[in-house]
């Protein structure tokens, strides 16, 4: 199925987040754009492919983690029930990357892609991926009547990106810039707009130029992004250098962190996971999930359940059984992991006070949510102040570990 596949490689940017003890989440962005056009295309499989995604859809069982009763780790007596191993002088392995010219060149290679400098060709026709600035109104075949949302001025449209409805853009291949082409054209059977679904239509279309992507980076390319830290190439890469270095500081602070807690963890005993903090971990495991499936379909437009969503991610990872057990073994292993790390906490003496929690989530406010929600306090009302708590705490006590690792 053409979805699973599109799913699977959507995963490699919409990765679940399993390593957090607290369900304070990370930005999430929900944000779609789009041209408000009756020509353009509809997105959407075929009936056969939505068909066939349905019913495997509907042989997955839906979880249902309502009603479930919880606790948090502040509830219970952790220090009873964690025997602390080594956690002090870890050797730590991780090495951080070092950025080669290899990296810079790759990064640059990305960029130019994702946005490459445009630049008007005057000696040929309108080839595929070429980009045709182009004036179009559409009419009914039947009555010559313009319909709504059937015509635009300037609009940059990429001859192959399958944007406008099946035969529009194949039809301005060879077309000279200067040139009105008539296209007479069918609306899909299944298009979105009922009043267009099927109907015969012809869109008299002017060529007025040709855009083509250039061949490489250039200062020029540079300019026209009107950067401020960069006006030619060579700042640009320096720049992006920069970046990649930066980030594989962050990188290489994170592994260590991760490290170290999965070593402390190996060290340590847990006699016993409370059932109810068992469940809370199951709950925050299946809300990553359910995260995971809407940044899917916020980023690529695919429909998936959180159900769903998990059982791409086992079956490209390799892994049998069901996907509850899975979640279960999941929740097991981030309930005796965040409890390690509480304990830690505890005999470091490291406290995490209201005053603490409440600047992380007036920042995480400030930075990520007050577009979504009127005021701090609406914001509040979304979640459990002990998701933050266990959260920092972990990470302060993750710091703890590799500031105090074997050197």
């Amino acid at each position: 199925m053409k979805k699973k596949h599109r799913v699977l490689a959507a995963m490699a940017v919409a990765a679940m987040m399993l390593s957090a003890c607290g369900g304070a989440a990370n930005e999430t962005t929900n944000d779609a754009s789009g041209a408000d056009s009756s020509v353009t295309a509809s997105s959407e499989a075929s009936s056969q492919e939505q068909t066939a995604d349905s019913a495997a859809a509907a042989s997955i069982e839906t979880i249902d983690v309502s009603g479930l009763p919880t606790t948090t780790l502040k509830e219970i007596d952790v220090d009873s029930l964690v025997k602390l191993g080594e956690y002090k002088g870890l050797k730590l392995e991780t090495t951080k990357k070092e950025v080669t010219d290899a990296d810079v060149e790759n990064s640059l290679k990305s960029a130019f892609a994702r946005n490459p400098r445009m630049v008007e060709v005057k000696d040929r026709k309108v080839q595929k991926g070429d980009t045709a600035v182009i004036d179009y109104a559409g009419r009914y075949a039947d009555t010559d009547e313009a319909f709504q949302g059937g015509a635009a001025n300037d609009y940059n449209l990429e001859i192959g990106s399958g944007t406008f409805i099946p035969g529009f853009e194949d039809g301005l291949i060879g077309v000279t810039p200067g040139e009105t082409v008539d296209l007479k054209l069918t609306f899909p059977e299944d298009y979105h707009a009922a009043e267009l679904a099927g109907k015969d239509v012809i869109f008299s279309v002017f060529v007025k130029k040709i855009l083509a992507k250039d061949s490489e980076p250039s200062d020029d390319w540079v300019k026209e992004m009107n950067l401020t830290d960069a006006t030619d190439l060579a700042g640009y890469k320096a720049n992006l250098k920069k970046m990649l270095e930066e980030d594989a500081e962050e990188e290489y602070k994170k592994a260590l962190m991760n490290e170290a807690v999965e070593k402390a963890t190996e060290n340590a005993t847990v006699e016993e996971v409370p059932a109810e903090l068992h469940n809370r971990y199951f709950v925050l495991v299946y809300d990553s999930a359910q995260t995971a499936a809407q940044q899917v379909y916020y980023m690529y437009g695919i429909q998936v359940s959180p159900e769903e969503y998990v059982s791409n991610v086992m079956e490209s990872n390799g892994i049998t059984g069901t996907i509850e057990d899975y979640l279960n073994d999941l929740a097991d292993k981030q309930s005796k992991k965040c409890m390690v790390l509480e304990a830690i906490g505890h005999k470091e003496n490291i406290e995490i006070t209201d005053d603490i929690v409440n600047k992380y989530i007036q920042d995480d406010y400030d930075n990520f949510y007050s577009k979504n929600f009127s005021t701090i306090d609406e914001y509040k009302k979304t979640f459990d102040p002990e998701d933050y708590r266990e959260q920092i705490m972990a990470d302060k006590v993750a710091e703890f570990l590799v500031e105090n690792a074997a050197k």
